[in-house]
């Protein structure tokens, strides 16, 4: 669930989170001190809003570092866009602290199998914080952080000094609240739109790390699954994955004795090894169809490089009912989708030419996709071809 802000005083309300979330952390750098401060950026119209699409960038490696003469830091862009015709609506900029990245956007190992769910998991409920890591100085451990948009302002959840690494922090989905994980496994979550709030304990992760289904850490995950691409069904019953380039389906209450969370998953779509159970029906899932969200309760779309495919599942997830391409044969890279507030029609990124769009098609029978709006390129700082991928975050 999205939480929209009301429709007056949204930037009011956005400079006000930003402000109490600076005030918990006293304006100091996980280290304690007085960290280097963001180039001041201003506000501008918030990101937040109805009918609109949100898109995120990183841009590693993109400006120079405010405290190493040949350092650099990366630099994340927000930008919200109309749902009807894909303009340009609001721009946002962050400048990420040295030491610093929000793993779901930054890392390029995570460019193309990130779930609807993670992507919004990494922004707090108006876009005005993004959940990610910073070290207080080289070879130091990292901490969970939070980092001011626009701007980039980093403030630490956890003592510096602490032992172990912080992991997974990010936002549950429609508030500012903040969930890590610390040593020993230990889930701890903050509220940064309460001044003065206190970490709170939240129990054992199922494993090294967690994925986050509401206010619950998802019980298991199978081998070979990262936590940024679980996508949990509508009541909790199952959830998909993808190893091995195949989606995989897996229940909540699968129980293999195992202390570190792992399951055996039943496959969608033909194995590409031999000895893996596989879901009745689910041959026409293609090879490669990356598990994005679910449509509803017993609807999984997924995405190959160049379409996007409506699983269809029976009450008790026994078998699969139907499998439908939801786009015409093009040619073109197709990433990312987001699901309208109606449930009625998606959005998704498609690439031809070295240009990024916004398209969005209708959940109707023979529907025909609509480019909205091309987006801007980046300004290449590496020679990497996935830095600085966007990523459809939302429609709100």
């Amino acid at each position: 669930m999205t939480l929209r802000p009301p429709a007056l005083g949204r930037g009011r309300a956005a400079a006000l989170l930003a402000a109490t979330f600076l005030a918990l952390s006293g304006c100091t750098s996980p280290g304690g001190g007085s960290g280097p401060e963001a180039a001041p950026t201003p506000a501008g119209p918030p990101l937040a809003g109805p009918g609109r699409l949100v898109v995120a960038r990183c841009e590693r490696w993109a400006a120079p570092s405010p405290t190493t003469a040949d350092g650099k830091v990366h630099v994340v862009t927000v930008t919200a866009h109309a749902a009807t015709d894909g303009r340009e609506e609001a721009r946002r900029v962050a400048t990420l602290p040295d030491l610093a990245t929000s793993a779901t956007l930054c890392d390029p190992t995570l460019a193309t199998a990130v779930s609807a769910t993670a992507d919004r998991q990494a922004f707090n409920a108006d876009f005005s914080l993004i959940a990610g890591t910073v070290a207080p100085h080289s070879g130091a451990m990292k901490r969970a952080a939070a980092f001011t948009l626009p701007g980039g302002r980093a403030a630490s959840t956890a003592p510096a000094d602490g032992p172990g690494e912080d992991r997974r922090p990010l936002f549950q989905e429609g508030t500012s609240v903040l969930w890590y994980e610390t040593v020993g496994r230990k889930l701890t979550s903050r509220d940064l739109a309460v001044r003065g709030a206190e970490p709170a304990p939240r129990g054992t992760a199922p494993g090294e790390d967690f994925a986050l289904a509401g206010d619950r850490p998802w019980p298991a995950r199978p081998f070979g699954t990262k936590p940024e691409g679980v996508s949990v069904a509508p009541g909790g019953t199952v959830a998909a994955g993808y190893t091995q380039q195949n989606a995989v389906l897996w229940r909540g209450d699968q129980v293999t004795g195992s202390t570190l969370g792992v399951v055996e998953p039943l496959l969608l779509g033909t194995p590409a090894e031999p000895g893996h159970q596989v879901v009745p029906g689910s041959a026409g899932v293609p090879s490669g169809c990356v598990p994005r969200l679910w449509l509803d309760g017993g609807h999984l779309l997924c995405g190959t490089r160049d379409n996007l495919y409506r699983v269809g599942f029976a009450a008790d997830f026994s078998r699969v009912e139907g499998v439908d391409a939801l786009l015409p044969p093009e040619k073109r890279f197709v990433s990312g989708a987001v699901l309208s507030p109606d449930g009625k029609a998606l959005a998704y990124l498609s690439a031809a030419d070295g240009t990024e769009s916004i398209h969005r098609v209708d959940l109707v029978p023979d529907a025909v996709p609509v480019k909205l709006a091309d987006l801007p390129p980046t300004a290449p700082a590496t020679d990497d071809p996935e830095n600085g991928l966007p990523h459809l975050v939302a429609w709100l």
